[in-house]
């Protein structure tokens, strides 16, 4: 992001560049800049915030007023995490191996309870903000989980998308579902705890461990492209103190 404003910058497009890691935006130099104490991720702060969403925009606007440049401000308010920057972590013992798929079909089972129980306030979550994040792959709903499990056959599915191959959409995909758990919890038990939310999903939830038998699944497979999985398709929040997981490059993690 720090080049592409500089590239921006010099077609004569005045930018503004929020970002996490100051080291980095002081190395690069953007020509204006505001560093966020944030967790990774959160580019505007508090999750149903609105007051200090607007505060963060307004702070950004306002180097627009600089003189000259290259400005690096710090937002003067912190969001504190308790584990790193990312604010959660898989344990590292949580690695699921392709003994613990199971029965696929009464996995899939609980997930549709599971997101059928979460219905009502994820539908009372999207009325309340107006929008939703979720509809990225274009999937119903009721087709996100299903379309996950098809990988965990070793083989790639055919993409029910036109134009959109199987593994870039297993990528929206992936972020759909996990979009439906986090803004449901986020508006039902009005939450702002990256740390909670992420045991509650990757540790607690069918939906979760769906994605990690899908991790598995890609590390122990012969093929290149369904090792991409983890590199491309899916965010499993791992410290990347702990390094690669076997089988994979360092790059995806």
């Amino acid at each position: 992001m720090c080049g592409l404003a500089h590239y921006f910058e010099s077609e004569g497009l005045a930018t503004v560049l929020v970002g996490f890691v100051r080291e980095q935006m002081e190395a690069i130099k953007p020509a204006r800049s505001l560093f966020l104490d944030f967790p990774m991720g959160r580019g505007m702060g508090k999750p149903n915030d609105p007051a200090f969403q607007k505060k963060v925009i307004r702070a950004a606007f306002d180097l627009l007023d600089a003189p000259a440049g290259p400005v690096l401000i710090d937002f003067p308010e912190a969001i504190p995490v308790r584990d790193g920057r990312m604010g959660y972590a898989l344990p590292p013992d949580l690695v699921l191996s392709t003994s613990d798929i199971g029965d696929i079909d009464n996995l899939l089972a609980e997930i549709r309870a599971e997101m059928k129980e979460l219905q009502p306030d994820y539908e009372a979550a999207v009325v309340s903000r107006g929008r939703t994040t979720v509809g990225a792959s274009e999937l119903q709903i009721g087709d996100l989980a299903p379309f996950v499990a098809e990988f965990l056959t070793g083989k790639i599915p055919k993409s029910p998308r036109k134009g959109l191959p199987a593994i870039p959409l297993l990528k929206l995909v992936v972020e759909d579902l996990e979009a439906y758990y986090s803004e449901t919890r986020t508006h039902r038990d009005n939450i702002d705890d990256l740390e909670l939310m992420g045991k509650w999903f990757w540790e607690e939830t069918k939906a979760g461990r769906l994605l990690l038998l899908l991790e598995a699944i890609s590390i122990a497979s012969d093929s290149n492209v369904m090792r991409q999985i983890v590199e491309m398709s899916l965010m499993a929040p791992r410290f990347w103190s702990e390094g690669p997981l076997p089988g994979t490059s360092a790059a995806g993690w």
